[in-house]
């Protein structure tokens, strides 16, 4: 086989003592360890980086074999085809275990190249060298900025995500159970409060080493946000209440912070694979649930999930989850549904109150009040209001377009609305872009509107109302103050709830009151709307107590609306 040549250096050069400078530079700037040998393997010269990766000075190597690098790693085989490249190739590269001064063995990347003189044999040897630990040292810091926890060292999120598959894949192949069990810490929010973040970051790595001293090797421990954390733990056979028991226990010792001692109150969660699921949602899930459970049963205290009373939960994690995804894109699963409101004499549609609706793939309808209930647990509440809002301009903006003459639309807005500082600012920019008037629409609330902050929200609906927006409250007579509301609010409508006319047939004392709540509409100059109209009895008995308007299933129940445009004529 032809051996490369191309890079000959000869002494009998011209240019030798040039190429002797730029042989000085490189051997002593290169960043890798550079070893020059005679044709027998004596090392003629090395340079600093050589001597910091194997810890032998110029000195110490100098005139000595190749030899004096070599580890027990690899048999002679290793180093025969290493030198028959080398003898036919005239090169060498791979991954070597050799050996430092101090006899420790690491791994490096080796490169050997021969140098011939003019007569085409070989002169010397030249070897770069870089030390692999480095770089491992480097992936495995790397590993750990991704994985681990800054504030404690446990595993985060991505060590979760990681571990989770992998140990779920060991117990499918082992038959193993696999628990996984959801921690909340207790009392962080209050320590906060009371003595700063600092001792909140003392108390949350209190109880991470507690954690880290109860588990085991195979455990997987993760902080997962503030003094909550997963430890997934698998297991030949079923955990012991014991192990629980005595979990909670440790967690519950008192914990110091400076001059303070705190006792703390956790709750465990626990999920358990293959009882409780078989895929990490479900049994996330489920932890989380028993956790909850655990929460409201009392300090200090640990459930194991129970499939009939934490499925409700598991699904109400679940359209959670999915809801957060409908608002943060363009949602293509909500839609407004439309109810109207008739003028009960004539028949005739005098408004339309918007509604929404949510058909989930594979799940059907979601009903109206499982969704309502989900998004008032959080802020989902505050975008899925202004997505109706906006729904509502858009779709009276297509038809006005058509010159169709569309009657006063309600939406529906929430108490927790009311609190945010820019809603009215949202609100006027919303009915400016589609071109809609306040006085085309009127927005519903309810008295629990009014809880938190009277002043506030009684301000803000009067500012509505003098740009133009009609205002109404919803569902009136299930309150307890309806009547000092109807005295302070900026109102124009009050819709009479449907628990007042369910039996209104028959119950002479829900007849007396309705009767005088149209009266006290009428006296306040206020439009009454009755909900809930659902038989012709019903119908015939409010026109007789007086009652104008109406909304409710005997007239027409909610319509997409394509079908209440129909309605319109």
């Amino acid at each position: 086989m032809q051996t490369d040549r191309s890079e000959n250096v000869t002494p009998d050069d011209p240019h030798v003592f040039y190429l002797q400078q730029l042989s000085d530079y490189l051997l002593h700037e290169s960043g890798e360890g550079v070893m020059l040998t005679d044709h027998q393997g004596h090392i003629l010269a090395v340079n600093a980086s050589f001597s910091q990766i194997t810890g032998f000075s110029a000195d110490e190597v100098s005139g000595k074999k190749t030899a004096i690098l070599r580890s027990d790693h690899h048999p002679p085989e290793f180093y025969q085809q290493l030198w028959y490249n080398i003898q036919h190739k005239g090169r060498w590269q791979g991954i070597v275990w050799n050996r430092r001064k101090d006899c420790s063995v690491y791994q490096q990347s080796l490169k050997i190249r021969a140098i011939y003189d003019r007569q085409q044999a070989v002169s010397h040897y030249i070897a770069l060298i870089r030390d692999l630990t480095l770089q491992t040292a480097e992936a495995g810091h790397h590993h750990a900025l991704t994985t681990l926890d800054r504030l404690t060292g446990l595993g985060n999120r991505d060590m979760l995500v990681s571990r989770f598959s992998q140990q779920l894949a060991q117990s499918r192949d082992n038959c193993f159970h696999l628990y996984v069990i959801w921690i909340d810490g207790g009392q962080l929010a209050s320590v906060n409060q009371q003595f700063g973040l600092a001792s909140g970051d003392m108390l949350i790595q209190q109880q991470a080493q507690r954690l880290q001293q109860w588990t085991s090797g195979k455990d997987t421990l993760i902080r997962l946000y503030a003094d909550d954390y997963i430890i997934l733990k698998p297991a030949v056979y079923p955990a012991k209440a014991s192990y629980f028991d005595m979990l909670v226990q440790r967690l519950a010792q008192p914990v110091c912070l400076g001059n303070h001692q705190v006792t703390v109150a956790p709750a465990v969660g626990v999920s358990c694979y293959p009882a409780d699921g078989d895929q990490e949602e479900q049994l996330l899930y489920a932890a989380e649930s028993a956790m909850l459970e655990a929460k409201k049963q009392g300090a200090n205290c640990w459930c194991m999930f129970n499939t009939r009373q934490g499925q409700a939960n598991i699904r109400r994690h679940m359209l959670k989850h999915k809801l957060t995804e409908q608002l943060q894109h363009t949602p293509d699963q909500l839609q407004l549904y439309f109810q109207p409101k008739v003028l009960m004499e004539t028949g005739t549609i005098c408004g339309a109150e918007a509604l929404i609706r949510w058909q989930l793939p594979g799940e059907g309808w979601v009903s109206p009040s499982e969704l309502i209930s989900i998004a008032e647990e959080s802020r989902l509440i505050i975008s899925l209001d202004r997505w109706v809002v906006a729904e509502v301009c858009r779709i009276m903006h297509r038809y006005l377009q058509q010159n169709i003459c569309f009657p006063l639309l309600s939406f529906n807005i929430s108490a927790k609305q009311l609190n945010e500082h820019d809603f009215a600012d949202w609100l006027s920019n919303c009915l400016a872009n589609w071109g809609i008037k306040g006085h085309q629409l009127e927005m519903e609330v309810t008295e629990s509107a009014f809880i938190d902050n009277e002043m506030e929200a009684i301000k803000l609906l009067r500012s509505l109302q003098q740009s133009g927006l009609r205002i109404a409250l919803d569902d009136f007579g299930t309150g307890y103050s309806s009547l000092s509301y109807l005295k302070d609010m900026p109102l124009n409508t009050v819709k009479i709830d449907r628990s007042l006319i369910s039996d209104i047939t028959t119950n002479q004392r829900a007849q007396c009151i309705v009767r005088n709540l149209r009266m006290l509409a009428t006296d306040l100059q206020l439009s009454l709307v009755v909900e809930g109209v659902e038989t012709t009895e019903q119908h015939q008995l409010l026109r007789q107590l007086g009652c104008q308007r109406a909304q409710g299933y005997y007239f027409a129940r909610p319509l997409p609306g394509t079908e209440f445009v129909a309605m319109l004529g």
